[in-house]
């Protein structure tokens, strides 16, 4: 008897170890091709959610010229409130059916009718072509698979993807051919945009930070252009930081946003120094279209974005409705880039120089506790007017999550609307090819990230966005993209 209330209790204590106890899992576990539960077993079958309408946008808003890139629950990039769900696999035709019931937005082709893709988990490491769409029966017929092994169990979780939706990169390679390599005579490491100067003969100028050694010097270059499409670059220096009295000498100073023209014909520059401390202050100087420096970088004397004890720098300057207006960034000590903040003035100077005339300064976006598309690294933002409304091209890096937006660059669209900024629902619009350069191969040295800091501007009803598209050597090749705006 003793024995036998010995052996229960060996049991008992057993079955309460805390190593026996199974945790409840919140993140959805992609088995492998050959983990797949088969056809013949039990299926689990997905709670019906009702997935949030397309927002429609009015014609002649810069909305209205951009579709849905990534098609998931928008509600959140970092977890889904109501993910799009395989409900059937049919394995001899390969092809499924989901919850999503907008089938046609994967009718809509990209340039040079590049196609959809299915891809599931972080940075997209599974994707798989779409080569047809029944609208009537819901089934979607898949082709190769140029990454990864698709989960076609019933519940598993998958996105709708085709970056070229939106946009196409000129030339279908970076800006320059043949790509520089070198500048003033030392190998570069990239090259970044730096803004976009139209002049009055209609010619282009962008100015081009070039990035020497991992980050240790960046000075600023140039590139022309008569259409927009066919650049030259131009090995020669128009700043560097040892003429700058607050810079570190050898250090970075690189432009952001586009010039903004005075009423002189001059322009505003922009720019980012970093200080003998290594933090970076904000700062401006003054150019003519011919890029003669009128006036040397002076620091903006603004307190929150002034002194050695800043580490920030600003992204984008524009006038809108008799009010000036400036985005800064906000580096945080940890180097998570989370910040940007919006100051508002009524006379440009006094504002730059004597913190004077300020109506407004308040943050716009704050990358860890903003809700939606952006969450995490926040570090990029563009104005652009268009239909005489004001929009800022927003962008950032993703949080770690199990969506293909994790740790990618992207980008989206927020309108000003009253003295609110509103962000676009379907966002993020732009977002990098990732793996799909397998099935474009032109597509090689684009695949990792879209680069800071974008520069666009609008001509002959056309977006051209210039920006720099990441792989892992070099880190960016500097290029330019454009959207359609007929």
């Amino acid at each position: 008897m003793k024995k036998s209330i010995f052996y229960l209790l060996i049991v008992f204590i057993i079955s309460c170890n805390p190593d026996s106890i199974v945790p409840e899992k919140n993140v959805e576990v992609i088995p492998v091709e050959e983990e797949i539960v088969p056809i013949e077993e039990e299926e689990e079958v997905p709670v019906e959610e009702e997935m949030l309408p397309e927002e429609v946008f009015p014609d002649g808003s810069l909305n209205s010229f951009f579709n849905n890139c990534l098609i998931s629950d928008r509600s959140s990039n970092i977890a889904r409130k109501n993910p799009i769900q395989i409900t059937e696999y049919d394995q001899v035709n390969n092809r499924v059916k989901t919850n999503y019931s907008n089938l046609e937005n994967l009718l809509v082709q990209g340039t040079n009718n590049q196609s959809w893709f299915v891809t599931q988990n972080s940075e997209a490491s599974t994707v798989v072509e779409i080569i047809g769409v029944n609208t009537t029966d819901g089934w979607i017929g898949l082709g190769n698979t140029y990454q990864g092994s698709l989960n076609t169990k019933i519940g598993a979780t998958l996105e709708f993807f085709n970056p070229f939706i939106n946009y196409e990169i000129i030339n279908d390679r970076p800006l320059f051919n043949p790509y520089p390599t070198i500048a003033s005579e030392e190998n570069l490491h990239y090259i970044q945009p730096g803004g976009i100067i139209e002049k009055s003969d209609g010619t282009f100028i962008l100015l081009t930070p070039v990035v020497f050694g991992p980050h240790t010097k960046r000075s600023i270059y140039y590139a022309t252009s008569a259409n927009l499409q066919d650049w030259t670059f131009h090995d020669d220096l128009v700043l560097e930081t040892m003429t700058i009295t607050f810079a570190k000498p050898n250090g970075n100073v690189f432009s952001t946003g586009n010039p903004f023209k005075l009423d002189d014909g001059s322009f505003l520059v922009l720019l980012g120094v970093q200080q003998p401390n290594n933090n970076y202050t904000s700062a401006y100087m003054i150019i003519d279209e011919d890029l003669n420096i009128l006036q040397q970088p002076t620091e903006i004397m603004i307190p929150e974005w002034q002194g050695l004890d800043q580490n920030s720098f600003p992204l984008s300057i524009t006038k809108f409705d008799n009010q000036y207006r400036i985005l800064f960034h906000r580096r945080n000590p940890s180097f998570i880039d989370r910040e940007i903040h919006e100051i508002v003035a009524t006379n440009l100077f006094d504002a730059l120089n004597l913190n004077q005339s300020i109506s407004s300064s308040h943050i716009i976006h704050k990358g860890n506790t903003s809700s939606g598309y952006l969450r995490g690294k926040a570090d990029d933002a563009a104005y652009m007017e268009f239909n005489s409304e004001l929009y800022i091209l927003l962008g950032g890096e993703e949080l770690g999550s199990v969506y293909l937006t994790s740790r990618n660059r992207e980008y989206g669209l927020v309108k000003l609307n009253g003295g609110s900024w509103n962000h676009d629902s379907r966002s993020p619009l732009l977002v990098n090819p990732v793996q799909l350069h397998k099935k474009y191969p032109a597509y090689d040295w684009a695949w990792d990230h879209l680069g800071a800091f974008v520069s666009p501007i609008i001509k002959n009803n056309t977006l051209y966005i210039f920006m720099a598209f990441g792989t892992d050597n070099p880190d960016y090749f500097i290029s330019g993209i454009k959207v359609s705006l007929n």
